[in-house]
């Protein structure tokens, strides 16, 4: 994308973020939770590809030996009994959220599922401690649902670290830069509030463009948790607004604090994970 074409593109995206702003401090004029947007800028900007924190009633059930060993998990539902009807949540039937409490440590697992509401997949935990757990699938057709647990692993623990907020957001992963900027900027980004971050990125030696690949049925994702690992957010990309050479997401900070943010992308089969921490305020 040209210098040209890419400041249009910017100057875009700040009309559609006003437009957004004006429209939820006007009164509505229509009933949307009756008869919803399906198509154009509204629910993009309403929606954004987030994912409702909400464990419906349902349990995850965790089975494990020692750490760096298979781990099981048992899905119940209300009734503390195994389910056993699952359906696929971007491409997959379980995504599992595994962090550690300083926000050191990130992974993103897919166990398999082994039937009567079994799933198992391996834990490749670096150190003893506690560890977040987060699984997401969907259950007996409810919807995504999201349960959170702590894990505390065996071994040796690593002393605490405390978070720290960026102060230049451009990383180099694997040979691409990443530069990442959000809309109000990260000096204005409030709480409960709507924010657009948008991942740029081009081939670190040479500035040229790199194609990024599909990323579990999207260009990408973004997970994001507070610093006491208690405020959890995942969104996907928002396709349809990102550009060559820009991954754009749409995200809402639960409350006030500091959080950290793992956009995570696929390049040439491998899935690249970019962290940044910013302040909410």
């Amino acid at each position: 994308m040209g210098a040209k074409w890419r400041k249009a593109y910017i100057i875009l995206i700040i009309w559609l973020v006003v437009i957004s702003m004006l429209l939820r401090s006007l009164p509505p004029v229509f009933n949307t939770e009756i008869d919803p947007p399906t198509s154009g800028v509204l629910p993009y900007l309403q929606q954004g590809g987030e994912l409702a924190v909400s464990d419906q009633g349902y349990k995850v059930r965790l089975e494990m030996g020692q750490a760096n060993m298979p781990l099981t998990l048992h899905v119940l539902n209300p009734s503390d009994k195994l389910v056993n009807v699952f359906s696929e949540d971007m491409t997959k039937l379980m995504h599992l959220i595994v962090v550690d409490r300083s926000l050191q440590f990130f992974d993103h697992l897919h166990p398999v599922y082994e039937g009567d509401g079994a799933f198992r997949t391996e834990l490749n935990l670096p150190y003893g401690g506690d560890y977040l757990l987060v699984t997401e699938f969907i259950p007996d057709n409810k919807g995504v649902t999201v349960y959170k647990q702590w894990l505390e692993a065996p071994g040796v623990e690593r002393d605490p670290i405390d978070v720290k907020i960026d102060e230049i957001y451009t990383k180099i992963v694997d040979g691409i830069s990443f530069t990442l900027s959000a809309m109000p900027s990260f000096k204005e980004i409030r709480a409960k509030q709507m924010v657009m971050l948008n991942f740029q990125y081009e081939d670190s030696l040479t500035g040229e463009p790199v194609q990024l690949e599909r990323f579990l049925g999207t260009g990408g994702h973004c997970v994001i948790l507070d610093e006491k690992a208690e405020e959890y957010v995942h969104v996907h990309a928002m396709d349809d607004m990102s550009a060559e050479g820009n991954v754009m997401f749409h995200a809402e900070f639960p409350k006030a604090g500091i959080y950290k943010i793992w956009g995570q992308f696929q390049y040439k089969g491998n899935v690249i994970t970019v962290p940044f921490t910013v302040m909410v305020k």
